[in-house]
């Protein structure tokens, strides 16, 4: 009896671990939206009570906090301007290290792994002490610029690792065949490098803005007054502030909304490759 309970509760497990792995994990997320819609205290925090009438006053008062309005305008502006200058950056690397040897090649990804792999708070107290005996002595106090010089320090071998796959996969002979065309470097590099390894821009672009809006560790380190959504939401120590779990849902939602998009395209679009087989069966018989 032991045994077949064993092997029943087994074949379960195999059958439907991933859905207990994402129930796992969506759990949170939804617990979140849930007392988001629970109102808050007089004094901003979060109502965790969700038993009562839900409500959308914390999505209406959402965009009239001026801390989280402050936070958020700061991190968007930091955001577009490190993502643009960290792709760039890490785009012309991996141009670089295209066509190298081994040896320097294997360098500079060893160097990004590195990079990635070091502790958030090792690389903000480098940072920290960098900026302190070379920028601050300049009489440039820390702040908005010190922040972008570290977000792009920590976000290019982000970006390095999500494009030089693409780059890894281009054909010298396209180059060969666009000099021979009467395209000059530039040019080619242009219209034949940069859409070939489009794909893995967007990708070095997306993660480039995910980490540098993400940041909190680095960014307290080095920001001085200068506060991100980050900075500002680690800052709520007393009581959990009602905008800081808004703001989170409406980010799990938003996450929801492009997965379920995103899985409607696939499955309408293998539905039409089905159809067009069909259709291609029927039309030779």
């Amino acid at each position: 009896m032991l045994v077949d309970l064993k092997h029943h509760a087994w074949n379960f497990v195999k059958q439907w671990y991933i859905v207990l792995f994402l129930i796992i994990i969506y759990i949170p997320m939804i617990i979140i939206v849930l007392i988001s819609l629970g109102g808050q205290t007089t004094r901003g925090n979060i109502n965790y009570g969700i038993g009562g009438e839900w409500t959308l006053g914390n999505y209406v008062a959402l965009f009239g906090e001026a801390n989280f309005l402050n936070a958020l305008g700061d991190s968007l502006i930091l955001g577009i301007i490190v993502t643009p200058v960290s792709v760039i950056i890490a785009t012309i690397t991996c141009f670089g290290i295209w066509r190298t040897t081994t040896i320097q090649k294997q360098s500079v990804l060893l160097t990004s792994n590195a990079a990635i792999s070091t502790p958030d708070a090792i690389t903000g107290i480098s940072l920290l002490l960098l900026f302190s005996a070379t920028i601050v002595p300049l009489g440039i106090d820390m702040g908005l610029f010190t922040v972008i010089l570290a977000h792009i320090s920590f976000c290019v071998p982000y970006a390095i690792l999500a494009i030089y796959p693409k780059m890894s996969k281009l054909n010298v002979n396209l180059i060969w065949a666009s000099y021979d065309l009467g395209a000059g470097k530039l040019r080619t590099f242009f219209k034949v490098v940069v859409p070939f390894v489009l794909p893995g821009i967007i990708a070095g672009a997306i993660i480039s803005f995910a980490m540098s809006i993400d940041d909190y560790v680095i960014t307290n380190l080095v920001n001085g007054s200068f506060q991100t959504i980050g900075t500002e939401i680690y800052s709520a120590r007393k009581g959990i502030k009602a905008w800081i779990v808004t703001f989170g849902a409406i980010m799990v939602i938003i996450t929801f909304v492009i997965v379920i998009i995103k899985v409607a395209h696939g499955v309408i679009k293998s539905q039409n490759n089905n159809i067009k087989k069909i259709a291609k069966r029927i039309g030779k018989n």
